[in-house]
């Protein structure tokens, strides 16, 4: 199975306060997190990227790892890093 390396820059929520009250300055003050997510590119639609930063060793073991499934909407881009491609035999 051949999956290709990417790099997925995208924006997440930020949870804008660390357990005490603010005031409406320092809220508006806040912006989204920009996020750098690197995996085995899973798969891909119109909608939104799945990411397995681990996989199994054996393909037929069809298992992943610390996956994620990462909205389009949210995307700034995504750019290829290479290709893994596992030597059957």
């Amino acid at each position: 199975m051949t999956y290709p390396l990417v790099k997925v820059v995208w924006i997440d929520t930020v949870e804008t306060s660390d357990c005490s009250w603010q005031s409406k300055e320092e809220l508006l003050e806040e912006t989204p997190a920009s996020i750098d997510s690197v995996g085995y590119l899973i798969k891909q639609n119109d909608d939104y990227i799945v990411l397995a930063a681990d996989k199994a060793t054996e393909d037929e073991d069809d298992l992943y790892g610390r996956c994620q499934v990462i909205p389009k909407g949210v995307v700034k881009r995504m750019e290829n890093i290479s290709t893994y491609q596992r030597k059957v035999g």
